[in-house]
């Protein structure tokens, strides 16, 4: 939401509120000093220093001391800081409005038994600390960038996606539509310096092990329907899709409205294909898979369930030597659109033939027509 990132910087160092925290258990990181200027840093590192790394026990993830700055954690918004609870273990509080959607989302979740959001990949509430007019959430710091560094083998990938499947899907049974899937909502149970990953030892041996965890957060353009609504039915006026949540074409043509759970099948479609849509040689069918999370016949676009399904019998018809192969990293500067990346081209002519139903048309000339007229009538 709008806001000066730098004004909650300074509600959060203010003395009167780190002291509010300490008096609730909770001691807030400090901010690292910044020597450019008078400007201030968005970084910060625990007040109660640690000697060693250590394992996780869930909730609380894995954390190592691997760097120049231990455990320094990066937060631009200023809506997240990180502390210590009264044990030392990790925690991050999010400020979040009273009588909102998101914070409905997230008493849900503290309602939830560890081991339901666990095996259903979500970020699990702690605490909610209510003020007046917002309440303070406290969740276990988790780590960013769950693909940094990147995984190694087939497997690692695909474990990393049915975690978002299995994630997608839970919301999406509980009626909530999470409106905003993108890799930066994303997280693993491994944090260590938020500014020096990309080669992180531990995270690597972790994933490797397949002892990661990975989870959905960050529910503040989500909707959590009431009872009895029926989410193939619920619709939200087409410029509700606007703004960085808008990666899938679905209102792009001039459609009126939308319906937002098919929209995020389609959003966390596209995060795959940008992701791993490469592998698509390694994996035939992710060519059909990957079509059909995204295909602009909305009517057949997958569900979260059937997605989970085809997702899940896919992978339990690959070999265990096809799950260990070794996996080229994906080239940053190839990267082409879920919509014009040709995945196809990587399979024979008979399986093409076996799973043409799946196969996304390419894109007519009306279609861009129409979203010519709908940029003009904007």
């Amino acid at each position: 939401e709008p806001g000066d990132p730098l004004e909650r910087v300074a509600f959060w160092d203010a003395p009167s509120t780190v002291q509010w925290f300490h008096d609730h258990g909770y001691t807030l990181y400090q901010r690292q000093l910044y020597d450019v200027y008078d400007e201030v840093s968005f970084s910060t590192f625990p007040s109660v220093a640690h000697e060693e790394g250590s394992t996780a026990e869930h909730p609380y993830a894995h954390y190592d001391l691997d760097s120049e700055i231990p455990l320094r954690a990066y937060e631009s918004r200023g809506k997240v800081v990180f502390a210590q609870d009264s044990l030392n273990r990790h925690v991050a509080i999010k400020v979040v409005r009273a009588n909102t959607e998101e914070l409905a989302i997230l008493h849900f979740l503290k309602r939830q038994d560890l081991d339901t959001l666990k095996k259903n990949c979500m970020i699990p509430v702690l605490d909610i600390l209510p003020i007046e007019g917002f309440s303070f959430v406290v969740m276990p710091r988790w780590g960013p960038f769950i693909q940094s560094p990147w995984p190694r083998k087939l497997q690692e990938v695909l474990n990393i996606m049915l975690s978002l499947l299995k994630g997608l899907n839970f919301l999406h049974e509980h009626g909530i539509t999470h409106r905003d899937f993108n890799g930066g909502n994303f997280l693993v149970d491994h944090f260590s310096d938020d500014r020096r990953l990309s080669n992180n030892k531990l995270r690597i041996d972790l994933r490797s092990r397949d002892c990661l965890s990975y989870a959905i957060f960050d529910f503040d353009h989500s909707i959590k329907l009431p009872s009895g609504v029926d989410r193939a039915q619920y619709r939200l006026p087409y410029y509700e899709s606007w703004g960085t949540i808008n990666v899938v074409a679905d209102t792009e043509q001039g459609e009126y409205d939308f319906n937002p759970f098919i929209f995020d099948v389609g959003a966390l479609g596209v995060s795959f294909c940008h992701s791993y849509q490469y592998l698509t040689y390694r994996v035939p069918m992710f060519a059909p898979f990957l079509d059909r999370l995204t295909t602009r016949n909305l009517a057949f676009r997958f569900t979260a369930s059937e997605a989970l399904s085809f997702f899940e019998e896919m992978v339990s018809q690959l070999s265990e030597a096809e799950l260990d192969q070794p996996i080229e990293s994906k080239d940053l500067n190839g990267t082409q659109d879920y919509d014009k990346y040709n995945r196809w081209a990587h399979v024979t002519p008979e399986f093409a033939r076996k799973w043409s139903h799946y196969r996304e048309p390419p894109i007519p000339w009306t279609t861009f027509l129409l979203g010519l007229m709908a940029v003009a009538l904007h």
